[in-house]
């Protein structure tokens, strides 16, 4: 079976893909790499009352307080597991953090290897981590490797790469040509194997995405959806999307439950289509989420909508005022505004299954100065405080409501 990556929120395509799009994007002959090592020691905790002067405590002295893994870039998450790195002086310290606040294992990489990717595969969620090694005549080759997310062990790789991480899925696209403009040829590779899945020649479809288990190709101006064994599911005009074959190839792709793709880069101009069936699910949206506690896809634009796996609309709710979506998970849906009917720090917690404002009995307490949450995993574990640097709330200190 599938394991899906499953993100419980679709963040900014700028957020998510900080990290990807520099992967390996120098030579760096002087850092050196580190395999994952186990650690499984506590990361520090944030006491509420010390948060405002940068206080720590063990994670075990403090029964609340936010989780801080020194987390420098946008955090990524599967099965309660989350990876993203620290800028260490001369290298990247890649962290892999329970939702309990444990450090499982930390990898070290050349300071220009900054990519990775947090994917479900039929093993179960990989962590892939960029590098270098000797090409050619003396050169720096990139290449990509893949573990288990949960352990550090290796799965596969190295494997080399022809470029950078696209922030589409498991896609590496080489430098374009004349080192101006549009990148080059794309790469897809299994996660789950690193074997390629589809390369790009003169003659062949070109390679959009590939969110977990489904490949999304162009062929002239027919997008083409595929399974990793290269079965056809179904195909569609591009300009069903609005986007000319071109433009579909530089858009942005984001899995949203491993099933759904969400395109586009915001501004209510974004759709979320299914990639078993091709089928639009939703267009015109500011953000999306998947809920597997109530099987619920929900989406943003004046108002919140719930919809059943295969399109079917559940309900609406109305957002007030400058409200947005935060966060979708563990059964919650979370919104955030500067003013209007929500609690004291501008969030409002919703029902995932039938969209309904929760009874005061189930509000969410003030989370100090972190805000809404950006990010709900599966157990209830919350990414909060600024997107790009995150801090953690362990599932065992959430919430009630969470």
């Amino acid at each position: 079976m599938t394991s899906s990556t499953s993100p419980a929120m679709v963040l900014p395509a700028c957020l998510l893909t900080l990290g990807s799009l520099t992967a390996c994007s120098g030579i760096d002959a002087n850092s050196e790499s580190a395999d994952p090592r186990p650690v499984h020691s506590p990361a520090e905790t944030l006491r509420p009352a010390e948060t405002n002067d940068s206080g720590t405590a063990g994670a075990g002295e403090s029964g609340t307080g936010a989780i801080d893994p020194g987390w420098d870039v946008a955090a990524q998450e599967a099965e309660d597991v989350f990876l993203s790195l620290h800028e260490a002086d001369s290298a990247l310290e890649f962290r892999a953090v329970d939702s309990d606040g444990t450090i499982l294992w930390s990898a070290q990489r050349p300071r220009v290897c900054s990519g990775f990717l947090v994917s479900g595969s039929a093993n179960g969620p990989v962590a892939v981590l960029m590098d270098q090694q000797s090409g050619a005549g003396g050169s720096l080759a990139s290449t990509a490797s893949g573990f288990d997310l949960h352990t550090g062990k290796r799965l596969w790789g190295p494997v080399e790469v022809p470029g950078p991480l696209l922030g589409s899925g498991l896609v590496f696209a080489g430098p374009p040509k004349d080192f101006i403009g549009a990148g080059g040829p794309r790469t897809a590779l299994d996660p789950a194997s690193g074997v390629e899945l589809a390369t790009e020649d003169d003659s062949s479809p070109r390679i959009l995405a590939l969110l977990d288990s489904h490949l999304v190709l162009s062929d002239g101006e027919e997008l083409v959806g595929e399974d990793l064994e290269g079965r056809r599911l179904w195909t569609r005009p591009v300009a069903d999307l609005g986007l000319t074959a071109a433009e579909a190839r530089e858009t942005p792709w984001e899995t949203v439950g491993g099933s759904h793709a969400l395109i586009g880069s915001g501004g209510r101009q974004r759709t979320l289509i299914d990639l078993r069936s091709g089928d639009t699910i939703a267009t015109d949206i500011d953000s999306a989420g998947f809920d597997s506690h109530s099987r619920t896809l929900v989406t943003s634009d004046s108002t919140l909508h719930g919809f059943d796996l295969d399109g079917t609309k559940r309900w609406d709710a109305p957002l007030d005022g400058d409200a947005e979506l935060a966060a979708v998970g563990a059964g919650f849906i979370v919104t955030e505004s500067g003013a209007g009917d929500a609690d004291d720090d501008g969030t409002q917690s919703r029902s995932a299954d039938d969209g309904q404002i929760l009874d005061a009995a189930e509000e969410a307490p003030e989370h100090g100065d972190f805000g809404a949450p950006h990010h709900i995993s599966d157990s209830g574990a919350l990414l909060v405080g600024d997107p790009a640097s995150p801090l953690l709330i362990p599932t065992e200190d959430r919430p009630a409501q969470y």
